[in-house]
């Protein structure tokens, strides 16, 4: 597992996260072309991207209806990361987009968020529960997610998970991911990816990190951060903007790798930018991927 210990430790102390947000010296362009660099070495010949849901509020239920029907009439593919009580709430809708060919992750079975003073405030943190009961809740995302969705997990996303910087967490995470035979799980921050690449091997598990934007490729590119307001949590016309002037520059750098990419779909569903961004991607025929797609191509 020195992997994570190492990867944990980077967050701090790796000299492209130092430079980069202290002295300003390693400019974007030099970040994403040794990323490319390691992509080319893991088998991936040209830039592909994942699209991926956190649905951590029942407004996310009614909107998820939508994004995949989006997604689907311009051929791209989503994967839900649903908490398993939500994935209980919203039983049928979850099931039918199954059905009609979306992908589904284990996001632990706890709520992620509750509703006070007319916002939503995070919740469950790993960081912050006991290593039993972290494990508890994976497991009991993992039961609701088969009895949803009809077949069992095969990849995971922690919630909250840029607050996980305990490796002993981490290490009993991926013990009882290896334990369920599950291929892969998305918990780690764009860090992980400059510094070894688009996947990284942990023993059985594949770990595929979370992406940056180009101006600011060591930050979550999330719709989260890019709100109005916690009040009105819609995301701002600047995402798509982002999201646009990242894949313009990448394929300018002719940047190999995997652009991975989630929003929670409640924030981004009346955001007519979002969507032209979308049709973007389709028009610079960026491929997207799932995530088992994405290990298959891997040298």
């Amino acid at each position: 597992m020195n992997y994570i210990k190492n990867s944990l430790r980077l967050a701090f102390h790796d000299p492209y996260q130092i430079a980069y947000r202290v002295a300003g010296k390693i400019k974007p362009d030099l970040l994403f072309r040794k990323y490319g660099k390691l992509a080319q070495l893991q088998g991936f010949d040209r830039l592909y991207i994942i699209l991926s849901f956190d649905c951590d509020s029942p407004e996310d239920i009614p909107a998820a209806k939508i994004i995949h029907s989006y997604l689907n009439k311009r051929g791209l593919k989503g994967t839900f990361a649903v908490p398993g009580h939500l994935l209980s709430e919203g039983a049928g809708v979850y099931r039918r987009l199954s059905e009609e060919g979306a992908d589904f992750i284990n996001h632990g079975a706890l709520p992620h968020v509750e509703k006070r003073n007319g916002r939503y405030w995070s919740k469950t943190f790993y960081d912050e529960m006991l290593i039993g009961e972290v494990i508890r809740d994976i497991k009991d995302g993992h039961q609701i997610f088969s009895s949803v969705i009809r077949h069992p997990p095969i990849g995971f996303r922690s919630p909250h998970f840029g607050t996980i910087l305990n490796p002993l967490l981490m290490e009993n995470i991926y013990r009882v991911l290896e334990e369920l035979k599950y291929k892969y799980s998305s918990s780690t921050m764009p860090i992980s990816g400059f510094r070894f690449g688009p996947v990284q091997k942990i023993n059985g598990l594949h770990e595929i990190p979370l992406s940056g934007s180009y101006n600011r490729p060591l930050d979550v590119f999330d719709s989260w951060s890019n709100l109005i307001s916690p009040y009105n949590p819609m995301v701002k016309n600047e995402y798509a903007v982002r999201l646009i002037q990242t894949v313009e520059s990448l394929k300018n750098l002719n940047v190999s790798g995997v652009l991975n990419y989630y929003v929670d779909p409640a924030q981004v569903i009346e955001n007519e930018s979002f969507f032209r961004a979308l049709d973007f991607l389709v028009e610079s025929e960026i491929p997207s991927l799932y995530y088992p797609e994405l290990i298959e191509m891997l040298r």
